[in-house]
């Protein structure tokens, strides 16, 4: 029976509702893993995770084992993590620097560029060719700004078409660099029991933080506070908070206007001075001041008042991993990057003021649909001054679920396609 036949994308999203099976139904999860995941563009890597020749870093996302690795003429190459051999995962560890892969089953050995180097008892091997047991090569992989994208459909549109607009807004991020760069490091990790969907919808839900958040705002800013003093914690002023939908899913809840922050502000003077010689004083000024959250659907969230991004990972219905990776500014002071890889500590980590409150939510919200106690989740929230700007993208101030409703969208979309359809064009 194909998915197809179990799955009516249809009968489980309205306008402004969704079906409990969305969280819930493992067959959705397979589906999107096959037709979402499995046919779109999706986000795997930085390009400075692998900075020299033999680095490399092993990763899941979804049902698919990865192995990202720079060759000895600098390319970055994306390979699947599994033997040519028996089909076992080739590289356990999760990342580091190798001149060869050599599988703990039987000993096949592959260089960086995935070519098959040695193979135990080759003369006894009948009719092996070794150029046609390299590893396997995820199908197409394309870097954009640094940021490692890859696809397993061997057709389908590009990763600038994909993008769209949202491509403005990952230069931005990374303007903000003194130097045009920025660099990630070691990832925090954290998983909870939900649906992969709760965390890129609470990404963009600014309904919630007063009330969720409410510990975090009442004692973690005060121990902040007595730490950093009340310049690093002045409330926003001077600013609106908007939402702007973009192509395929993608969104962003941009705040502009104000300096304050809720959390540590990191850009000093010098911070500024070094970006305004690159860019001018009046645009360093702008992007400084602006914090925005960008939703790269399906799997990637990046911020840029803390300077870092997130990837999810679906591993089941109701069960994902998160890696959240804070970037250091190429170009600005040891100071400023410590202060920004701090604020995602504060933010993110298991230790950290917000991010566990929102893991307990996920949780929350997947026991409760559990129950199957409800058949309809609604959607009814609605941003003030809602309308379509010059670009046709709709935008809204203050709290909404517009953000969420355009999410789901793009998986209506993408979850509608008729499998035949993408073979025949695959045929074709």
């Amino acid at each position: 029976m194909s998915i197809d036949s179990i799955v009516d994308p249809g009968s489980l999203v309205r306008d402004d509702a969704l079906n409990q099976r969305v969280y819930t139904d493992p067959a959705v999860f397979a589906a999107e893993l096959e037709l979402l995941f499995g046919r779109t563009w999706i986000f795997i890597g930085h390009e400075s995770e692998v900075p020299h020749p033999g680095d490399f870093k092993t990763d899941q996302i979804g049902r698919w084992r990865l192995l990202l690795v720079r060759d000895a003429d600098r390319r970055v190459r994306l390979f699947h993590n599994v033997c040519r051999h028996r089909g076992a995962m080739l590289c356990h560890a999760p990342g580091g620097n190798t001149r060869a892969f050599k599988c703990m089953y039987h000993g096949w050995t592959f260089g960086i560029d995935g070519s098959l180097l040695g193979v135990p008892l080759r003369e006894q091997m009948r009719n092996l060719n070794p150029s046609s047991y390299g590893l396997a090569a995820v199908p197409r992989v394309e870097n954009y700004q640094g940021f490692i994208f890859a696809s397993m459909a061997t057709v389908g549109e590009s990763l600038k078409d994909y993008l769209g607009r949202a491509a403005h807004y990952l230069d931005l991020m990374v303007e903000r660099a003194p130097e045009g760069k920025i660099a990630a490091i070691k990832p925090v990790r954290y998983f909870y029991n939900g649906n992969w969907k709760l965390q890129i919808e609470n990404y963009s839900d600014n309904y919630h933080p007063a009330v969720l958040h409410q510990s975090a705002l009442s004692i973690g800013m005060k121990l902040m506070k007595e730490k950093f003093g009340d310049d690093v914690l002045g409330a926003r002023t001077g600013g609106r908070y908007m939402e702007r939908m973009l192509e395929h899913g993608h969104s962003i809840a941009d705040y502009q206007g104000g300096r304050g922050a809720l959390w540590m502000n990191a850009y000093d003077d010098e911070y500024l001075a070094a970006l305004a010689a690159r860019i001018g004083t009046d645009r360093a000024r702008a992007l400084r001041d602006r914090d925005v959250h960008l939703i790269i659907y399906p799997n990637l969230l990046l911020h840029y008042r803390m300077n870092h991004y997130r990837v999810i990972k679906p591993v089941s219905v109701d069960r994902t991993v998160v890696d959240v990776y804070p970037c250091t500014l190429v170009g600005a002071s040891k100071k400023v990057n410590d202060a920004l890889i701090l604020n995602t500590s504060h933010h993110c980590s298991v230790g950290g003021e917000v991010q566990v409150d929102d893991i307990q939510a996920f949780s929350w919200v997947q026991e409760g649909l559990g129950s199957q106690a409800l058949e309809w989740i609604p959607l009814k929230l609605h941003g003030e001054d809602e309308h379509l700007n010059a670009d046709g993208e709709v935008e809204s101030y203050g709290t909404s679920e517009n953000a969420i409703r355009h999410q789901y969208r793009e998986w209506m979309r993408m979850m509608s396609r008729s499998r035949a359809a993408l073979s025949d064009a695959s045929a074709g």
